[in-house]
């Protein structure tokens, strides 16, 4: 047996309508990178620290923390007296500095030469983390003739995701460093 179809609800002129909700202001970080914010006030800081629980929180959560000691997430004990673990959580921290990176090229506007100051940027070496305008990396290049740092137009950094932007940071294996610029010293195998 079918059902017929419902008429359609018809709002009553007399009902007030709620106001729609204010704007939300845009995201700190895209949804996809939410994971790397403080776990207690949901923001981007510089001073992560990587608890033993694995929850990660900021100075300012971990200072603000009742009982001091305790994770505020599960409540499991620190053991540093202060309340305050000896880690950072270099990841969440470098990834959030790679973001920021990808922001700056993605808005497109001011970009200069890390080196001159004078031009605009026309690629972004991710061994530097530089922005350099075409002179300066020819000047680049010519430096690290040996060893030549993988550089990419920004231009073409532009028309590209933020996940495939710190998949190619990712190859410099600088993420989990709190020194990128000993690089050249070898890798761990």
């Amino acid at each position: 047996m079918e059902m017929a179809p419902l008429p359609p609800r018809t709002r009553d002129p007399r009902q007030v309508l709620p106001a729609p909700p204010p704007p939300s202001p845009q995201p700190v970080v895209e949804d996809d990178f939410q994971f790397i914010l403080c776990e207690g006030c949901r923001q981007e800081s510089p001073n992560l620290k990587l608890l033993t629980c694995l929850h990660t929180l900021c100075l300012d959560c971990l200072s603000e923390n009742k009982p001091v000691g305790q994770c505020p997430v599960c409540r499991m004990a620190i053991p540093q007296a202060s309340g305050i673990p000896n880690t950072d959580n270099l990841l969440f921290t470098n990834l959030q500095a790679k973001l920021h990176i990808y922001k700056k090229i993605s808005k497109g506007r001011g970009l200069s030469c890390s080196r001159c100051q004078r031009e605009a940027a026309a690629v972004w070496c991710s061994e530097c983390e530089d922005f350099l305008c075409t002179k300066c990396f020819e000047d680049h290049q010519w430096f690290f003739k040996k060893r030549s740092h993988e550089a990419r137009r920004v231009e073409d950094l532009r028309t590209e995701s933020a996940h495939r932007f710190l998949e190619d940071t990712r190859r410099s294996c600088n993420l989990f460093c709190s020194s990128p610029g000993h690089a050249d010293q070898g890798h761990i195998s």
